[in-house]
């Protein structure tokens, strides 16, 4: 018979054989067996590499570990030893192992599938059968996990998708798409970050269609099919213009004029639109404007996030918004004539109102939205600032501000953003990037000129881990490049003081075809 024992008092396992027959107790037996002791051969594994858990990229990195390793009675380890490296995961698999190496040093291209692991490193003594182990996290992030994906065009028109991938360091990927599909004419591309959403998609959006890729391979596609009402049947060919979704709450997406809301987008169909107004004689559909308004302030506390969204019904040139699941649009109502404008630009811009422009949200204030509008007789701009507070058609104005016809450019462009921190309007014309204070009714100032070089694309960051910091991005484009790769990213922060429009510029990445949109992918 063998008992393994664990002295409390030396910290040393030791044998105990028992020689003789079977013990047995009694309070008059006197104990005259013949007992021999080894000592247990006590393996320690040092904290080295199993402090600081470990982030990688499957199909990109390398991980490495050498383990230091000692032994109590075998210090040169010239035993009899087997190694092991085991990943677990605790996260979308619970449970699912992996064995990365069963040598002592492990050296492993990382091949396991994105997930969250504990990495256990186990050492047993093949003379004893005793097992020793320690353990460190580990993440791994797929080529595509986390990172900005950079939507652009080449020399003839056609999508190409790269991503600035920022799972682990910085490292950019080219031409990501991998089904094999031609895409001509892209507009944007956009990817859900609500870690609550069983969105499992990007999608791809172009002038003539919209297709959604597999979220993780890029591999493969299918085209995108709504209601359409007015021939009451699907169709394809649908040409997207914003997609917003706050935190796992449900989407909303324009197309065509048209807006449709869903709580997830992976059933392949959608339902019917819900810009209409219920009447006593049906259904009264109207048009909506390109962008979309909605607001992010708490967007991290799923109790905080506002489900509710403004549109410009740009048929009857007013302003209203989707409620809290609800399945058709409501018009914003004025409270009194003392407001800063009516949400009715008819009312104050007699008889026919305003044209739409764009709308654009950040997280200044309490998470304001601006819709830049035109009066077609004039000529002037107008800027309505407005807050979703919360739901139930709750919407907080800020005020309208007439744009006068010294500021230049702002006319003549069509790529717009706001800052996080002051709520300045940054807009662009060429190749020369503006900002203008429209509160204080400032002079545009310029803040970076680009030789040589178009401005392509501008994208405020309200989105990632940093939508709090001031960020924002803008893409340039210089046509002679060669290999229709003369597209640059600057990352830019926007200083905090309300004296004056400060930017610095923070990180460039070059080589991308020419950009046409940004957006940040999570998860």
């Amino acid at each position: 018979m063998a008992l393994t024992i664990k002295s409390a008092t030396m910290g040393k396992k030791y044998l105990m054989v028992l020689l003789g027959g079977c013990l047995i107790f009694f309070s008059c037996f006197k104990d005259k067996g013949n007992y021999s002791y080894s000592a247990v051969n006590d393996i320690i594994i040092g904290s080295e590499g199993f402090v600081v858990p470990y982030v990688v990229r499957t199909d990109v990195d390398e991980l490495v570990i050498e383990p230091i390793i000692s032994s109590t009675i075998d210090p040169d380890l010239s035993g009899t030893y087997t190694y092991e490296w085991v990943a677990v995961s605790t996260q979308k698999l619970p449970g699912t192992r992996y064995t990365l190496s069963t040598e002592r040093v492990l050296d492993y291209a990382v091949k396991i599938p994105a997930d969250e692991y504990n990495l256990f490193f186990k050492v047993t003594d093949v003379n004893t059968g005793l097992v020793f182990s320690n353990k460190v996290a580990l993440t791994v992030n797929g080529s595509y996990t986390r990172g900005w994906m950079v939507v652009g065009e080449d020399n003839t028109g056609q999508l190409v998708l790269d991503m600035i991938s920022i799972s682990k360091d910085t490292l950019h990927l080219k031409d990501i798409l991998k089904a094999g599909l031609i895409h001509l004419d892209p507009t944007f591309v956009w990817v859900d970050n609500s870690p609550e959403s069983y969105e499992n998609y990007v999608y791809v959006c172009t002038e003539h269609d919209t297709y959604r890729y597999d979220r993780e391979g890029l591999d493969k596609a299918e085209e995108l099919r709504i209601f359409d009402p007015d021939s009451k049947g699907y169709r394809n060919n649908i040409v997207m213009s914003d997609i917003q979704r706050v935190k796992e709450k449900r989407t909303v997406f324009l197309a065509d004029g048209y807006a449709y809301a869903n709580t997830t987008l992976n059933e392949g169909e959608f339902g019917n639109p819900v810009n209409y107004y219920i009447t006593n004689t049906g259904y009264d559909y109207f048009s909506v404007g390109s962008k979309t308004a909605c607001n992010r302030i708490g967007e991290d506390k799923s109790a905080a996030a506002i489900d509710q969204y403004v549109f410009y019904n740009v048929s009857d040139k007013k302003f209203c918004y989707l409620r809290q699941l609800a399945s058709n649009m409501y018009d914003l109502l004025d409270k009194d004539s003392e407001e800063p404008f009516s949400w009715d630009t008819s009312k104050d811009f007699p008889p026919n109102g305003l044209e739409f422009v764009t709308t654009i949200n950040s997280m200044f204030g309490s998470g304001q939205s601006a819709t830049i509008l035109k009066d077609p007789g004039s000529g002037k701009f107008y800027i309505y600032t407005y807050a979703i507070t919360r739901q139930g058609g709750t919407v907080t104005k800020g005020a309208r501000y007439e744009i006068p016809a010294s500021v230049i450019g702002l006319r003549e462009s069509n790529l717009f953003s706001m800052t996080t921190r002051q709520g300045y309007l940054i807009y662009a014309v060429n190749g020369t990037l503006y900002g203008y204070d429209f509160r204080k009714n400032s002079s545009p100032v310029i803040l970076a000129t680009f030789l040589d070089e178009e401005i392509t694309a501008i994208y405020n960051d309200i989105v990632s881990e940093q939508q709090m910091e001031d960020y924002f991005y803008v893409a340039t484009y210089k046509r002679e490049a060669k290999n229709g790769r003369g597209g640059t990213v600057r990352k830019y922060s926007v200083e905090d003081t309300p004296e004056q429009i400060k930017i610095t510029e923070e990180l460039v990445w070059k080589e991308f075809p020419r950009v046409i949109n940004l957006c940040y992918k999570q998860f």
